[in-house]
């Protein structure tokens, strides 16, 4: 599974992680035409013009405010609890690691699945955070992946879950060691980082970079989405925030985020 998941042009990697091939988060859309205006393919669903739609604002002003509560706490956790639908489940299952045989045969708790998720999106995130503030990624750029800080290189070699690439969790107290591997080396990021990180200007940079690649930062309207049980009828917002691509749905009179997408 090693270097699979590259973040982007930039190759931001958390090696464990296989999105591809388990049950993973969504890809993002990729536009079709050099102008990326309105045209864009998804993975699942059909996309909708959202003109004449305000919504998709709501959906960005709730993206943003994401972004800002990750940025002020580092953690993917309490950003996700305060904006989430009241169902996570489905979108807590598509973690990235396991998938539904694997679910079948461990038979874990909705408790511990949150947990995996959370951390699984904690390393994610704040390893992309580091990563993406350390070196710009624009066209001109030619710099090469920055190396992991040396206490979390440390972690990773001592892990077998980071060092066998095809190592899955084969029992419930496996689970439990990686969700602890995954917060041990999400607290070692935050040792790096701090809430001005995503006020740099490289961070900047970047982030205005990764949203000109597609020329927008409202992506369309998906009807439902498979991944987070989201039915075809319900309209999925897409908002693109640069490492953060979201899917938002209305729930009740408040917009929500399902879940977020790779690449």
């Amino acid at each position: 599974m090693k270097d699979s998941t590259a973040l982007l042009l930039f190759p931001v990697q958390v090696d464990l992680f296989d999105f591809g091939d388990a049950n993973g988060p969504p890809r993002r859309a990729e536009c079709r035409n050099s102008s990326c205006e309105h045209e864009c393919t998804l993975v699942a669903g059909s996309l909708d013009d959202n003109s004449g739609d305000d919504r998709p604002n709501d959906a960005g002003q709730v993206a943003d405010r994401f972004v800002e509560r990750f940025r002020q706490t580092l953690d993917f956790g309490i950003a996700w609890k305060a904006f989430r639908l009241s169902d996570p489940s489905c979108t807590h299952r598509a973690n990235g690691i396991l998938n539904e045989s694997d679910y079948e045969r461990l038979r874990l708790s909705s408790e511990i699945i949150e947990k995996l998720y959370i951390a699984t999106m904690n390393l994610y995130y704040l390893n992309a955070v580091y990563d993406l503030s350390v070196a710009r990624i624009d066209s001109q750029s030619t710099s090469k992946e920055p190396p992991a800080p040396r206490n979390i290189e440390a972690v990773e070699k001592k892990s077998k879950f980071f060092q066998n690439d095809d190592r899955k969790p084969q029992n419930p107290e496996e689970i439990s060691e990686l969700i602890d591997t995954l917060d041990q080396l999400a607290r070692l990021y935050r040792e790096h980082l701090s809430k001005q990180t995503m006020k740099s200007a490289t961070w900047r940079a970047n982030e205005k970079y990764l949203i000109s690649r597609t020329g927008m930062d409202h992506n369309g309207i998906l009807n439902g989405d498979s991944t987070f049980c989201v039915p075809e009828q319900t309209k999925v917002y897409i908002v693109n925030r640069g490492i953060f691509y979201f899917y938002m749905v209305e729930e009740g009179d408040k917009m929500k985020v399902a879940g977020l997408g790779i690449d």
